[in-house]
């Protein structure tokens, strides 16, 4: 299937075709498109919303018993876009009637976890770094890769911020300015607001929120920091990587705050 100029567009924002399909998930009964946003409540909304489709088509078969299967999408029930085909999902997008969503968070508290979570000792994404750094494997970490040079390499380099979808800027992970019609979520204001979304969705009863920290107490649903932690001169270097995520947050706050005046 050939992707048009709106989803290369979308594409390219994420890293490829591969990544649009792994970040976005599609319900037919009932209707939405959820757009996953790393370290922002993404495997309690995942495992939420397959669990909540499943009750609600009546699928008694269907369970998540480990936090591997919320993150592999062959064994969930919510669609990719290549599976519901490009042309069907993007008349989603474009249906008033379809809700389109996705939740963010503080880029400063956001930043604090991926680092703790993905960047603090070696793994997949310490590899990732180191080649695009072009730093070999004999060179301790903490030789470059401490919080405060991460956070000034973000700052002076957007394809290192932009390198992983758990630090890349969230207004390009979300798709913020090709979806007009998106509806934001705030991590931490997670219980009103995931009420509000799911509950539009799903009814007010109709949906069943699954904490993925029972199934994985590793996740990091225990490091949503509110970025305190950060020094001066790191909350600085993050302003600036992130300052088109700040000023997405800052915009659509006001307009919630002018809707309910």
């Amino acid at each position: 299937m050939t992707l048009s100029p709106r989803l290369k567009r979308m594409a390219a924002m994420v890293g490829g075709e591969a990544e649009l399909n792994y970040t976005v998930h599609i319900a037919e009964n009932p209707r939405f498109v959820f757009f996953s946003n790393p370290i922002c409540a993404c495997s309690t909304l995942k495992a939420t919303l397959n669990l909540s489709v499943a009750r609600a088509v009546g699928r008694t078969d269907f369970q998540i018993t480990n936090a591997e299967m919320i993150h592999k999408r062959a064994a969930n029930l919510l669609l990719t876009p290549y599976q519901l085909g490009y042309a069907r999902f993007e008349a989603m997008l474009d249906d008033p009637d379809v809700p389109l969503f996705a939740f963010v968070r503080s880029p400063q508290s956001r930043f604090l976890s991926a680092w703790r979570k993905k960047l603090s000792h070696e793994t997949q994404f310490t590899r990732k770094v180191r080649a695009h750094l072009g730093i070999g494997p004999d060179v301790p970490l903490a030789d470059f890769l401490t919080l405060d040079t991460f956070a000034a390499g973000v700052a002076a380099d957007p394809d290192l911020r932009d390198l992983d979808e758990h630090w890349r800027l969230q207004r390009k992970q979300i798709f913020f300015d090709e979806l007009p019609r998106l509806t934001l979520g705030f991590v931490d204001n997670f219980e009103t607001d995931s009420a509000r979304i799911l509950g539009s969705i799903f009814g007010r009863d109709g949906y069943f929120l699954c904490d993925a920290v029972k199934l994985n107490p590793n996740n990091a649903s225990g490091n949503r920091k509110s970025g305190s932690d950060l020094s001066d001169i790191v909350c600085a270097d993050v302003a600036l990587a992130y300052a088109a995520d700040n000023e997405m947050i800052a915009g659509v706050r006001s307009q919630i705050n002018e809707s309910e005046m």
